[in-house]
């Protein structure tokens, strides 16, 4: 029965994979041969020349984006956790208290140095 359960993965494995190379075949069948004239390598949003020139995002912003992202999944698996151990009671009530108290902080110093960051 196991066997039965690799052969579909392999199955939509194979499907995903041909309806990809699909999209992109038909991706460029579609898409314009010829570049618009005077265009060459400018910078272009939606087609058109952007008013103003280009602007670099800060790079503080990207710590608040990777430590969102680890924020998130270890409360997803936190949850998770919490759940399957719930007959424990009291001893995982203290763990996932720790867990979330240094999140919290976490986040707190992720603030403070940004800030710093900015100043």
């Amino acid at each position: 029965m196991a066997i039965n359960n690799f052969i579909v993965l392999f199955v939509f494995l194979v499907v995903s994979g041909l309806g990809l190379i699909a999209l992109l075949y038909i991706e460029n069948l579609l898409s314009p041969k010829i570049k618009p004239t005077g265009m060459g390598r400018a910078l272009v949003e939606s087609a058109e020349r952007p008013f103003a020139g280009s602007r670099l995002v800060g790079f503080q912003y990207y710590l608040y984006a990777i430590v969102f992202v680890i924020i998130e999944a270890l409360l997803v698996f936190l949850f998770l956790w919490g759940q399957n151990a719930m007959p424990l009671g009291a001893v995982i009530f203290i763990g996932v208290g720790i867990a979330l108290v240094y999140m919290i902080l976490l986040v707190r110093y992720v603030i403070d140095q940004a800030n710093e960051v900015m100043q």
